[in-house]
Parts: structure tokens; C-alpha cells; sequence
């Protein structure tokens, strides 16, 4: 299958996804050292959420040697910022996301790049996450934000690397 291809559910990938390693990462707004892992481009519609999920579990498990079980805070969170942006944020010009997965220390870290607000205003970090989201953010994650750049709005969170995970 070709990235440009539809895949179950309508969702769309858009071509040349970057997988490379040792990237510098937009951490704290591009002033860390921390690593990207993996970065995909995906439309912003529903299925993408599902999408970057399952994108998130297999490039962290593989990463880290962790197995879906231990993966469950990460889907979770991942699962309601990009819920978050599909549903309330503004198109980029090209209609997508930018799913980031960084390592960073003995933490990882998830960013959500949008289109920003429909209004062109940047929104509370809390207007990121719909419904429970904000609360479970709170429950799971270590640390989260959000900043506008020049791409878009970046909403972020961190978690944790468990005991058990092999770090690279």
C-alpha cells in the first residue's frame, strides 16, 4: 500500500512521513535535546485519531520494548489530542496533523500540531482536550502544554518511561 492510499475507515496518509531518528525536537519550544522517534503528517479527519493511536503504540513499544498493556496512558492520552484538534481546531492549508512522538530523558512526549483556532486566537490549553480529556490529562500525564508557531498550534504531554521499559 502506498502512503498516499486510503485506508480502512476513509483516513487518508499523507506522503513521506519522516521515521528518522535523532532529529532535534520543538521540546520547549526547540531549546532541548530531545529525540524524535517518529513524525507522521495524517488528515485531519475521525479516522486519524485511530490512526495515531495505533501509530503511537507500535513506534513506542518498538522503541522502548514495551507491550501494549504498558501503552494504555499513552493511547489514551494520544487518542483525546488528536480527538481534540480533529474536532476544534482550524485546517492547516494541506488539511492535515502533525503527529510528533519524542523521547526526551526518561520521558515521552506526544505533539499535536493543528491549524490553530478557527479564529485565528490562540486557545487555552484546557479547549485542547474535549469533555473528560482535560481531567484525564491531568490524571496521566506529567506535564502537558500548548504554543503557536508558526505551523500551527502545538498542543503537547508528556509521560513518563516505566520501570521495565528498555531505554535505548
Amino acid at each position: 500500500m502506498d502512503a498516499t492510499d486510503a485506508l480502512p475507515g476513509g483516513a487518508v496518509l499523507v506522503p513521506e512521513p519522516s521515521l528518522e531518528l535523532g532529529i532535534p525536537s520543538a521540546w520547549n519550544n526547540g531549546k532541548s535535546s530531545g529525540r524524535l522517534i517518529g513524525e507522521i503528517d495524517l488528515a485531519a479527519t475521525p479516522p486519524a485519531v485511530r490512526l495515531a493511536r495505533s501509530y503511537v503504540r507500535e513506534l513506542v513499544g518498538q522503541h522502548f520494548g514495551a507491550d501494549r498493556s504498558e501503552l494504555g496512558d499513552l493511547e489514551l492520552l494520544t487518542s483525546e489530542a488528536m480527538t481534540g484538534a480533529v474536532l476544534h481546531a482550524g485546517l492547516r492549508p494541506d488539511g492535515t496533523i502533525t503527529l510528533s512522538v519524542l523521547h526526551l530523558d526518561r520521558y515521552v512526549r506526544i505533539e499535536v500540531t493543528d491549524g490553530g483556532p478557527p479564529n485565528g486566537q490562540q486557545r487555552p490549553v484546557d479547549e485542547h482536550l474535549p469533555g473528560h480529556g482535560l481531567a484525564l490529562l491531568k490524571a496521566l500525564a506529567t506535564d502537558f502544554g500548548a504554543h503557536q508557531g508558526r505551523n500551527g498550534t502545538t498542543f503537547w504531554f508528556g509521560i513518563g518511561v516505566r520501570e521495565g521499559w528498555r531505554l535505548p
